[in-house]
């Protein structure tokens, strides 16, 4: 059947299995799980354990400003439950993953529904870039997006939250 979508280097997710197609060297670590999908449907959901075990111990998040970075597995799980703790409303959708023919990289298109506190809700469009390590485990966390009307409070941000929270506490 015709692929839906996606171009040769980065195939749309569930149009057709990458594993037939990628090199031999990849094929040992790949499974049919969709690691991506699975991270962006546990921030959806708020599934820490999930989302735990799409990411390696190293893992590395960038912001929409390049400063805004979080790195390794425990800071991450502490600042983005942190964040979404606090809100009034959070939604994730996932529209699009494309991945990359060697399926090291992806591509996810989301669209995210904040309200922050006594505040209308805030629909944000991302571009999230994905590197993958040997065992399909997301190790790096990309981030882009269209400027939305009003931006979110700046309190969203990993030094921000993170002094909030302290050492330890989620």
């Amino acid at each position: 059947p015709p692929r839906i979508g996606g171009s040769p280097g980065f195939p749309r997710h569930g149009a057709e299995p990458v594993a037939a197609r990628a090199p031999r060297r990849y094929r040992a670590a790949m499974t049919e799980r969709d690691v991506v999908a699975d991270f962006w449907r546990a921030v959806d959901t708020h599934d820490w354990d999930l989302l735990a075990s799409t990411i390696t111990d190293d893992f590395v998040r960038i912001g929409m400003d390049p400063d805004d970075v979080c790195r390794g597995k425990a800071a991450y799980l502490q600042f983005v439950s942190s964040v979404t703790g606090k809100m009034d409303q959070h939604a994730l959708e996932t529209k699009r993953i494309f991945y990359s023919e060697d399926r090291r990289r992806a591509v996810a298109e989301c669209q995210e529904t904040i309200a922050p506190p006594g505040q209308d809700p805030l629909v944000m469009d991302f571009v999230n870039l994905h590197q993958l390590d040997d065992n399909g485990l997301i190790a790096s966390l990309d981030i882009y997006w269209k400027t939305p009307p009003r931006l979110p409070p700046e309190w969203i941000a990993v030094e921000t939250v993170m002094e909030d929270v302290g050492p330890g506490q989620a």
